[in-house]
């Protein structure tokens, strides 16, 4: 391919190395390797947008310089100091700005449908003139895998989180608050700070809803109360469906008081929405608190007792495990390792 540096051999090589990777995080690793090792790039980055309650932030998930290369892992930053992501965001298409070397950096968003869902930033001495179709291509690879892994990562029925997710997304929380929090006792230092949250919502007598109603109205049931769902969390909260009539919930970290309310206005919302032929359903919810300490079977094992007290006694209700604990209606439990829960 002239003396531009690259070849065909190189191309396939890195191709290669791209399409064995079976996650987001090492797929973007390895393709900001790749784009750096094309001549004229000096600098490669693959960033998101996140929505939050407060507005959009900018998560960097991997940046590679001649340097080396990091992974991701750094604090979220307000859009605006991205002005070219900003742009790129609002307008859907590429943005460039000149650098002071003579070179250029251009950011590229990476688009499902209309929605922007990552940006690829690159610095080059040459305004991509060796490389932009490579670049391009990589691009286009980039934005298939994140197709494919947005599909396996959904419920097919309700579009949230499904339950192959959830390890992941609950190990990332307790190591976010292990390492805002390096006080062991949570429970004493940090009663009034804000923390994840996990809790376990359930439908109360779904399965009179099928047997009474026919499958076909139960999942209309599932779809309207996944939506709802979808209204009373924030962007930041993270949803899962975990199969049946079961979903979970990752509160992004809040005080103790605002998680019991958020968790109050789903179970009225569902109350009080009138759900077709069905009419008046309700759902019971136990939640926890995340601690630093924790790992995923206790917390999940936490609020699942949370939960079954709420089932056991009147259903229609939100139980903190904590408080349940202090009233002597439950009694904690060491858990080691793993355990089946559900």
């Amino acid at each position: 391919m002239g003396d531009s540096g690259i070849t065909v051999e190189g191309v396939l090589e890195s191709v290669v190395r791209i399409t064995e990777q079976r996650s987001r995080e090492t797929l973007e690793q390895c393709l900001v390797t790749a784009l750096g090792e094309l001549a004229g790039i000096t600098v490669v980055t693959i960033a998101r947008p996140l929505r939050r309650s407060s507005g959009t932030v900018v998560e960097i998930l991997a940046h590679s310089t001649p340097e080396g290369m990091s992974a991701g892992g750094m604090p979220c930053a307000p859009l605006g100091d991205f002005p070219l992501m900003a742009r790129a965001l609002a307008d859907g298409r590429d943005t460039v700005a000149p650098l002071p070397d003579g070179g250029e950096r251009r950011c590229l968003p990476v688009l499902d449908g209309d929605d922007v869902v990552a940006f690829l930033v690159v610095d080059s001495v040459d305004r991509l003139a060796a490389s932009e179709a490579v670049v391009r291509a990589f691009l286009a690879v980039y934005r298939n895998f994140l197709a494919i892994l947005r599909d396996s990562e959904r419920d097919t029925l309700t579009g949230l989180k499904n339950r192959k997710t959830f390890d992941d997304n609950i190990t990332r929380a307790i190591a976010q608050t292990r390492a805002a929090m390096p006080c062991r006792d949570e429970r004493r230092c940090h009663q009034d700070d804000e923390h994840h949250w996990l809790g376990i919502v359930d439908i109360d007598h779904f399965k009179r809803i099928n047997d009474t109603y026919g499958h076909a109205f139960g999942d209309e049931v599932l779809l309207l109360f996944a939506a709802l769902m979808r209204k009373v969390f924030r962007a930041e909260d993270l949803l899962f469906r975990f199969g049946g009539e079961e979903f979970v919930v990752v509160l992004a970290p809040t005080v103790a008081a605002k998680a019991r309310q958020t968790f109050e206005r789903l179970r009225e919302a569902v109350e009080h929405f009138h759900f077709p032929q069905v009419g008046r359903v309700t759902t019971s919810v136990g939640f926890v608190r995340i601690d630093p300490d924790d790992i995923p079977a206790t917390v999940v094992g936490q609020a699942d007792e949370a939960l079954y007290w709420a089932k056991r006694h009147g259903r229609n209700r939100v139980c903190w495990y904590d408080d349940l604990l202090a009233a002597g209606e439950l009694k904690r439990h060491d858990t080691e390792g793993g355990a089946e829960l559900f």
